[in-house]
C-alpha cells in the first residue's frame, strides 16, 4: 500500500495521522516540522500533555501525549490512546538511546492492524555513545518503513507516498542495533545529586534575577532604554504634530504610557524567559523533578509538580496543563490549587512598577517575592488533604541546549507577549483611557470626574487596610484579575508622575498581586481540567487570602 498524499485530494481531508510514541521521544519536534508550527518542545517528560493537531497537506496531523503503554495510567495517557483509536496511520516516534523499551509500545501498535510507520529519534546522541541502528534491518524485522533521516527529509517522503508493504523476515534485534554505552555521563550523575541539582537551580534562579534586575546589568539597563524610546521619544514625537487635547491624551498616557510601559519589561522578560527555556532544554527541569520527588512527598505532592511550578514562572495557564499527566483527579486539583501562587511572567512588571521606585536597586525585593510564591506554593499544599501521588516519569539525560532549539522557544515566547499587549493590553488601555476621561454624559471631562473614577471609588475601601486610598490604585489591582499586565499599564497610564505610595503600602500592593487569583486564561485552563465549581472555589479562596494577606504585611512593614 503506498500513501499517494499529494494526487489523491478526495482522501486528504479524510487522511488521520497519529504521533505517537513514549514520552520525550521527540513527537513534538517532529510535528512542528511536518506542519510547520511552533508548539512548544523540551528535554523533559510531560510537555506534550493533550493532543494537539494541525492540518497540512491535506493530512491532519495528531501530535498525542506519550504514553508507554495502550492500559493507560495517567489522565494524558488515556487521551493519546483515543487519538490512536481514531488514526488512519500511526507515525510511531522512538528515541534511538531507548530503542528496545519503546519496541515494546510499537509492537502493540502494529497490533492494531492500521499502517504504522516508525520514525527513530536521537541518532546523533547514539553515534556519541558508541552505538548504531541499521534502518533497513530493522524495518524487515518489524515488517513496517522504518526512517532514520531528519525531520525535513521525512517531510518530504511522506509527501511523495510511504511504502507501507515492507516483508517481515525473522532477524535478530542485536543484528539491528548497538546500544553503546549506556552508563551514566559525569553531567548525568551530577545533576541527579539532589544536592548538586537543588544548588544549581538555586544559583541559575539568582543568576537569572541578578542579570535581570539588578541596576547595572543587561535587564535594567536595555528596559531603560525601551521606556526612554517608547515613552517619551517615540510619544513626544507623535503627539507634537497634534492639536487636540483628548488625542493627545489618549497617545501619550493611554496607548504609550499604558501598553507601551509595559513593553518596557520586555528585555527582562527575554532574560527570564531565556533561563526557564535553558533549564527545559537541558534536561535540569528533569532532574530537579527526580530530586525533589523525596521532599514533594512530604507535602502531599510528587516530583511531576516540578514541571508544573517551574512551568508557572512563564505561564500559569501553561503550567495548569502540565498537570494533566497527573495519575489522579486529586493530586492534579491540588497542583492547580497552588500555582496560582508561583509569580507568573506577567507579574514581573507589577512588582518593578511598585517596587523599582522604593528601592536603588529593587533586585533583592523581586527575589524575595519569587522566592516567597515558591515557598508559598509548597506550604499552602502541606496542609490540603488528599492522596500522595506516586511518580511514573521518563529519565531524560543531561545535554548542552541546541541554540536553534532555544532560539525559537524565546522567539515564541517574546512573540507572544508582544503580541499580548498589542492586542489585549492595548485594547484595555483604550478602554480604561475613554472611561476614565468621560462622565456617565459622555462628556471629556477631568480624570477625578469621569465614570470609571466614580465606579472605583466605591470599591476603593477594600484598600484602605493597605494604605491605599487613591482610586486609581483600587481600579489598577482589581485589573489584575483579567491580566496582571493591566496593573502595571493601568498605573502607567493614570499615574505617569508614579504612585507616590509608603513602602509598606507597595510592599503590600505587590503581596496582593502574588497571592490574588491568576488571570482569566489561567481561569479558563483550571475550568478545563478541574471544572467550574473548583476552580470557583479556588478563586474566592484565593481572593479573600490575597486581600487579608496584603493587610498583615501592610501592618507588619508599617510597624
Amino acid at each position: 500500500m503506498k500513501l499517494k498524499i499529494l494526487r489523491r485530494t478526495a482522501e486528504k481531508s479524510k487522511m488521520r495521522a497519529v504521533l505517537a510514541g513514549n514520552p520525550n521521544a521527540g513527537k513534538t519536534t517532529l510535528f512542528n516540522a511536518l506542519t510547520n508550527s511552533n508548539l512548544r518542545t523540551g528535554n523533559f517528560h510531560g510537555v506534550t500533555c493533550s493532543a494537539s493537531e494541525k492540518t497540512h497537506g491535506g493530512i491532519t496531523y495528531v501530535d498525542a501525549p506519550g504514553l508507554y503503554a495502550l492500559n493507560t495510567y495517567s489522565m494524558e495517557e488515556v487521551a493519546a490512546a483515543e487519538e490512536i483509536k481514531k488514526a488512519d496511520i500511526i507515525i510511531d516516534v522512538a528515541d534511538a538511546l531507548t530503542l528496545e523499551n519503546s519496541l515494546n509500545l510499537t509492537k502493540k501498535l502494529i497490533s492494531y492492524g492500521k499502517p504504522v510507520v516508525l520514525y527513530v529519534t536521537k541518532l546523533n546522541q547514539l553515534k556519541r555513545r558508541g552505538g548504531s541502528l541499521d534502518g533497513e534491518k530493522l524495518s524487515r524485522m518489524l515488517g513496517i518503513p522504518v526512517f532514520t533521516c531528519p525531520p525535513k527529509q521525512f517531510k518530504k517522503a511522506v509527501e511523495e507516498g510511504i511504502n507501507f508493504s515492507v516483508k517481515r523476515e525473522n532477524l535478530n534485534f542485536k543484528d539491528c542495533y548497538k546500544a553503546g554505552r549506556s552508563s551514566l555521563s559525569r553531567a548525568d550523575k551530577l545533576f541527579y545529586n539532589r544536592y548538586f541539582a537543588l544548588a544549581f537551580f538555586l544559583v541559575a534562579i539568582a543568576a537569572m534575577f541578578f542579570l535581570a534586575f539588578h541596576p547595572i546589568m543587561p535587564g535594567a539597563l536595555l528596559k531603560d532604554l525601551v521606556e526612554l524610546a517608547v515613552c517619551e521619544k517615540l510619544s513626544g514625537a507623535i503627539t507634537s504634530k497634534m492639536q487636540s487635547e483628548a488625542l493627545i491624551s489618549l497617545v501619550s498616557e493611554g496607548i504609550l504610557g499604558g501598553a507601551g510601559s509595559v513593553l518596557s519589561f520586555l528585555p527582562q522578560l527575554a532574560i527570564l524567559y531565556l533561563f526557564l527555556t535553558l533549564l527545559d532544554e537541558s534536561g535540569v527541569t528533569s532532574a530537579l523533578s527526580f530530586c525533589a520527588d523525596g521532599f514533594f512527598a512530604k507535602v502531599n505532592l510528587s516530583g511531576r509538580a516540578a514541571f508544573s511550578l517551574i512551568s508557572g514562572f512563564g505561564c500559569t495557564a501553561a503550567a495548569i496543563m502540565t498537570t494533566r499527566g497527573y495519575s489522579t483527579e486529586n493530586a492534579q486539583r491540588r497542583t492547580i490549587a497552588v500555582l496560582p501562587y508561583i509569580p507568573c511572567g506577567a507579574k514581573l512588571p507589577v512588582f518593578l512598577t511598585f517596587l523599582a521606585p522604593m528601592f536603588e536597586n529593587p533586585f533583592p525585593a523581586v527575589t524575595c517575592f519569587y522566592l516567597a510564591g515558591l515557598i508559598l506554593s509548597i506550604a499552602f499544599s502541606a496542609f490540603l488533604k488528599g492522596k500522595k501521588e506516586d511518580m511514573l516519569s521518563e529519565v531524560t539525560p543531561i545535554i548542552l541546549p541546541q541554540f536553534k532549539a532555544v532560539g525559537k522557544k524565546l522567539y515564541f515566547y517574546l512573540k507572544s507577549f508582544i503580541i499580548k499587549v498589542s492586542g489585549v493590553i492595548l485594547a484595555f488601555c483604550i478602554i480604561s483611557w475613554l472611561l476614565s476621561h468621560f462622565s456617565f454624559t459622555f462628556q471629556y471631562v477631568e480624570t477625578d470626574e469621569s465614570m470609571l473614577a466614580a465606579i472605583s471609588r466605591a470599591l476603593t475601601f477594600l484598600f484602605y487596610p493597605m494604605g491605599i486610598t487613591d482610586w486609581r490604585l483600587a481600579y489598577a489591582a482589581l485589573c489584575g484579575f483579567i491580566a496582571k499586565e493591566n496593573v502595571a499599564a493601568t498605573v502607567g497610564m493614570l499615574m505617569p508622575a508614579g504612585t507616590g505610595l509608603t513602602l509598606s503600602s507597595s510592599v503590600a500592593m505587590c503581596a496582593f498581586i502574588l497571592l490574588s487569583p491568576a488571570c482569566v486564561s489561567a481561569f479558563s485552563a483550571s475550568c478545563k481540567e478541574a471544572g467550574l465549581k473548583f476552580t470557583l472555589k479556588c478563586f474566592a479562596v484565593q481572593t479573600v487570602i490575597a486581600f487579608l494577606g496584603a493587610y498583615l504585611i501592610h501592618l507588619i512593614f508599617g510597624l
